[in-house]
């Protein structure tokens, strides 16, 4: 807690700036560094194999951090981070276990080629989820037993009416939602599957609500959101909630490609790292998760963000101890092959690069309702799974292999089909993929499967 009043006061006595200012520092200054550091994307690569230009972008987030401080939005002002803190915080890190009883899970501390899986968490992550097919979409990814957590989205209406941000109406909506997660982890025989989220809530109040024993206990990890090396009180409220409660929490990011703050690739890997550390460093958070998606598309699957997230978690994985997580947004609907195509270009990179958890995926970019479902999470760790075999270069090969069977589609994905039209539903306890989703799902997998080198283990 001393460093985090240490950075409260820096948020009020810091140095004032407009957030178009800093924005505009983060941008030059990423790509500058990007020039010093000898950081170059080749235009066709999708997973990097350069380990000294991975350790350069490391450094390289170093000093953004450390140059351009954190914006705070509350106080218009910069926090600085000194690099003293940055570099004694790289190397400590606690055992971390989520979840309860017989589900409780170690998550382990991977590295570029381990031969260990990611983590597994299924789940809409912070997508559109309606009211009535909330429960089953959670209860599909309880199902899977190579899932091993949920992260839940957002439930958009409460008794049938939209539920407006910031409402009290929001805090029953919330505790609905939540109960509905916990029910869900039951119903599949699961109970005490980590949850994290939540993702309904938009007031402070509506995410402290739920932190409880009944509903997301010490054990879950709790979102906490930030965006491009910016924080607001609001966020850092609840980090010193959650450390005074010793609960695990988990900070979000997703920059943006093309946004205000990053023009290149070089310059999104770069940034990404520095995120990493503004979370450790500032927010203390138990796991970090980025989910870098391009402007044009929203998606996370195109080739120069995937570049970007490979290197960075190359770049992490080698030189500091922290767990990280990657959010899967993509373009494409689900039930669709380019849906399926998306998460596994990402799962195996991810997977080779020493990425600790995957999340999701959602599909429609999270803006449509009910495009999750547990078979895609499935889908995802069988693909990581098969991965671990594969050394840098292989996984450049296959993911290259993949991309072109969807790279004409991001900007005019298929829309792919809603949940309850690609799961047939009797009751909570009688729920499965279609025959026409199953058919799909084993289609794409011999096809990807058939494409791996050597033979998988």
């Amino acid at each position: 807690m001393q460093n985090m009043y240490k950075y409260l006061k820096s948020a009020i006595e810091g140095e004032r700036k407009t957030e178009k200012q800093h924005d505009l520092e983060v941008f030059k200054l990423s790509e500058e560094l990007a020039l010093k550091y000898d950081i170059e994307y080749d235009g066709e690569s999708f997973v990097p194999n350069d380990l000294v230009m991975a350790d350069a972008t490391f450094e390289a987030g170093i000093e953004l951090l450390h140059s351009v401080g954190i914006y705070c939005r509350s106080t218009e002002r910069v926090i600085k981070i000194d690099e003293e803190d940055i570099l004694k915080s790289l190397n400590v890190i606690n055992p971390l276990e989520i979840g309860r009883l017989k589900e409780k899970v170690s998550i382990p501390h991977r590295y570029p080629l381990v031969s260990i899986p990611p983590i597994i968490i299924g789940g809409p992550m912070g997508g559109s989820v309606s009211e009535k097919m909330f429960i089953y979409t959670n209860l599909s990814a309880a199902m899977e037993n190579v899932v091993q957590g949920i992260y839940s989205g957002a439930m958009k209406q409460f008794c049938g009416e939209y539920i407006q941000p910031k409402s009290p109406l929001e805090m029953l909506a919330v505790l609905k939602a939540a109960r509905n997660e916990r029910l869900a982890t039951k119903i599949a025989g699961r109970e005490g599957l980590a949850l994290m989220g939540p993702s309904t809530p938009t007031l402070p109040t509506s995410y402290l609500l739920l932190s409880s024993g009944e509903l997301y206990s010490s054990a879950d990890p709790q979102e906490v959101y930030m965006d491009d090396l910016k924080i607001d009180y609001e966020t850092l409220s609840k980090c010193i909630f959650h450390q005074e409660h010793g609960n695990h929490y988990i900070s979000g990011q997703v920059p943006v490609f093309g946004g205000p703050c990053i023009g290149t690739p070089e310059g999104l890997a770069i940034v990404d790292v520095a995120e990493t550390l503004q979370s450790k460093v500032l927010a203390h958070s138990s796991i970090h998760a980025s989910g870098a998606v391009h402007v044009d598309s929203g998606s996370s699957s195109t080739k120069e963000v995937m570049w970007a997230s490979n290197l960075s978690s190359l770049a992490i994985s080698r030189n500091m101890n922290y767990y990280t997580a990657r959010y899967y947004w993509n373009t494409a609907g689900i039930c669709t092959e380019m849906m399926f195509y998306e998460t596994a270009a990402q799962a195996i990179g991810d997977t080779v690069c020493g990425r600790d958890i995957l999340l999701g995926p959602v599909g429609a970019r999270g803006g449509v309702p009910d495009h999750s479902s547990g078979l895609e999470s499935r889908f995802m760790g069988e693909i990581s799974q098969m991965a671990t075999h594969l050394s840098l270069e292989e996984a450049d090969k296959l993911v290259s292999k993949i991309y072109s069977k969807y790279e004409d589609k991001l900007n005019d994905p298929p829309e792919g089909k809603p949940f309850d039209k690609c799961y047939t539903i009797k009751s909570e306890y009688d729920l499965e993929p279609s025959e026409e989703y199953n058919s799909l799902y084993r289609k794409v997998s011999y096809e990807i499967l058939g494409d791996f080198p050597g033979e998988p283990v």
